[in-house]
């Protein structure tokens, strides 16, 4: 299944490094891809995973899930 987030708060390289590394620790993401100009992380997994566990994934952090688009 394929998710695309918009995330808000990622400027820089950095910030799209730490996105992916809590999005690829949510157990069964197979692959996150992030676009920094659009602010979207792309999500490939085994099944479908509700926005609420990306969200969650970035409690600890300053970024944001906003919007979801399949």
């Amino acid at each position: 299944m394929k998710k695309e987030l918009t995330i808000e708060g990622m400027k820089c390289e950095g910030c799209a490094s730490t996105v992916a590394e809590k999005f690829q620790a949510v157990d069964g993401v197979e692959r996150v891809m992030i676009d920094l100009d659009s602010k979207t992380a792309t999500v490939e997994s085994q099944k479908d995973i509700n926005e609420s566990v990306f969200q969650e994934a970035l409690a600890d952090t300053k970024y944001k899930v906003v919007e979801t688009a399949n």
